[in-house]
């Protein structure tokens, strides 16, 4: 489950976007009319995104943040996808070795 907080700053921060530009299209600079089902892609990226990131203790640059969550609900792709922990936690003991061996 997402952190409250992380929900209601991607609703905040997707609406004011939204309001403040016009949205273009992804290849292209002709106005864009985002749909329900795109606004609503747009937030669950984004609020994953913001709470992985409060979770990590990382600041994210919000702006870019709400742009690629824009761009990825446009295309219809999933941006941020939950890395499971035994595999973040090998990748890092990787990482680990391979300094180590230096």
């Amino acid at each position: 489950m997402k952190h409250p907080n992380a929900v209601s700053l991607a609703k905040r921060l997707l609406s004011t976007r939204i309001k403040r530009q016009p949205l273009t299209g992804i290849e292209s600079d002709m106005p864009h009319q985002i749909t329900d089902e795109e606004i609503a892609w747009a937030l669950d990226i984004l609020a994953t995104h913001l709470d992985a990131c409060m979770k990590q203790g990382i600041h994210p640059d919000l702006s870019e943040a709400v742009e690629d969550a824009l761009d990825f609900a446009f295309r219809h792709e999933t941006a941020y996808e939950p890395i499971p922990l035994g595999v973040r936690w090998h990748s890092a003991l990787v990482v680990l070795n391979e300094r180590d061996a230096d």
